[in-house]
């Protein structure tokens, strides 16, 4: 183990030099995490806050239903209202239908994946209500009703502290992505990047265990992609976060970061090792990028079983996602993610020691 720790030190100590990689490798994904989110979130409000462009076809009395929602919908003259649909000068098209001077319906067109189409088909909804109320309370008390005997069942809200939302699911992406990205990087500078430097030669010659090379070179790229993950989730949870980061938290974030870049860590070795240039390394370790996040991507469809905590990366993922919603993780999740993590990385690590004398 002395010699891990003696080669894993040499790493760390020549990356804590290389000034330019600690700010572009660990400052600016630190500020621009947090930058990214309130930008996409001031982008939302705009969109919810201001009325939704739509072009409205039919009869006048469309004229008293837009007059109630000004601050929902603004009405823009096309000539042409399908065309302006398609090509996203409009969020909607509203076909209003009238029987003896009253509305009785009207058609929302909107294009399925716009979110502002989307958002102008619930701003129509909330219009459409306004109109409608009123007529429906004059209707019961033509009839001696009140708006209360429709609604035998009340329907009351609490809101209570917690959860992550929409940040929190962010932040556990964060883990596994900055993990990945973190180890990766670097692994590729330590493995393809020595053989470019003319230093991997002398490196192999030391006598010392392949497995001991291979693991102190590990321990270096597994605590830089574990530092990045933390310090990015952390990041985002601090700045846009739905209230203060509890330890328990961090502690959660911390084990997730570990698991998701020591698997990173010893993948992106072997890919290292097996390229002979970095950019070639890196180029490799875009499949790894890609199959992290679809990895996340499909937690929904698993999520839900004991099963999901065996598999690597997808189990961090779920690991971050717990923690950030408030509740500790049973002991069996964290063992599971633990002990499979650790089993990939001895495999990988085997490998990577094959590899060390392959050229």
């Amino acid at each position: 183990m002395r010699v891990v720790w003696a080669v894993a030190a040499k790493e760390l100590v020549d990356l804590s030099r290389d000034r330019r990689a600690l700010v572009l490798g660990f400052l600016v994904p630190v500020l621009a995490v947090p930058v990214m989110s309130l930008l996409v979130d001031a982008s939302t409000n705009r969109r919810l806050q201001s009325p939704s462009r739509v072009a409205v076809v039919g009869s006048p009395e469309a004229r008293e239903l837009l007059r109630l929602g000004e601050d929902l919908v603004e009405a823009v003259a096309v000539a042409d209202p399908k065309e302006a649909l398609r090509t996203g000068r409009v969020a909607a098209v509203l076909e209003v239908s009238a029987e003896a001077g009253e509305v009785k319906e009207v058609v929302v067109r909107y294009r399925a994946r716009d979110p502002d189409g989307l958002i102008a088909r619930e701003k129509v909804a909330q219009l459409v209500a306004r109109y409608a109320v009123p007529a429906v309370d004059r209707t019961l008390r033509a009839h001696g009703l009140d708006r209360e005997a429709l609604t035998p069942v009340r329907v009351r809200e609490e809101v209570v502290p917690g959860g992550s939302g929409w940040t929190g699911r962010l932040a556990a992406l964060l883990v596994v992505v900055w993990g990945f990205a973190g180890a990766s990087l670097l692994a590729a500078d330590l493995g393809a990047g020595e053989k470019e430097r003319g230093t991997w030669d002398a490196l192999r010659s030391a006598p010392v265990h392949r497995m001991a090379l291979v693991g102190g070179k590990f321990v270096a790229c597994w605590v830089a992609g574990a530092v990045l993950a933390v310090l990015s989730a952390s990041s985002q949870l601090l700045f846009s976060g739905p209230g203060p980061v509890e330890g328990a938290q961090l502690a959660g974030l911390l084990v997730a970061g570990l698991c998701a870049s020591a698997v990173a860590g010893s993948a992106a070795l072997v890919v290292g090792l097996l390229s002979r240039s970095a950019r070639e390394a890196n180029q490799w370790a875009m499949p790894l990028y890609l199959a992290a996040l679809a990895t996340a991507a499909g937690s929904d469809l698993v999520g839900g079983t004991r099963a999901a905590f065996a598999v690597p990366v997808l189990n961090a993922f779920l690991l971050a996602q717990r923690a950030l919603a408030g509740g500790p993780p049973e002991g069996t999740q964290v063992g599971s993610t633990v002990l499979s993590s650790a089993a990939v990385c001895l495999v990988l690590l085997a490998a990577a020691a094959r590899l060390v004398d392959r050229d």
